[in-house]
């Protein structure tokens, strides 16, 4: 049996991998053969994996946010505001992410001693 936090992994997954191919403006099938799938499978896995019937394993879910250009956190992040923002570090330099996560800790740290 699958338990209530499992499940909603899940569905956020699914709701953002299905959220980011449409964005993509790709067909179920064409994102399936993105991914390397077999072309007669592609369409219908990809449909099962976004209506969450069946879970991705984590080398498909890897395979699926590379074919999407996202990270795996992106997809599996719970609140949209932490997908975006998963996103946005991204895409940043790394001398830019090194110097935003300082920034971050720097805040938190202050955050936590009030």
């Amino acid at each position: 049996m699958t338990s209530p936090n499992a499940r909603s992994v899940r569905v956020v997954f699914a709701a953002r991998m299905k959220k980011r191919r449409k964005t993509l403006r790709l067909s179920q099938k064409a994102l399936g053969v993105l991914m390397g799938l077999p072309e007669d499978v592609a369409g219908v896995r990809i449909n099962r994996y976004e209506r969450a019937v069946h879970e991705c394993d984590s080398e498909t879910a890897q395979q699926m946010a590379d074919a999407l250009g996202v990270s795996l956190a992106y997809l599996y992040a719970e609140t949209d505001e932490l997908a975006e923002l998963i996103q946005e570090f991204m895409q940043l330099p790394a001398k830019d992410q090194h110097a935003l996560l300082a920034d971050i800790k720097s805040r938190s740290k202050t955050n936590r001693v009030r």
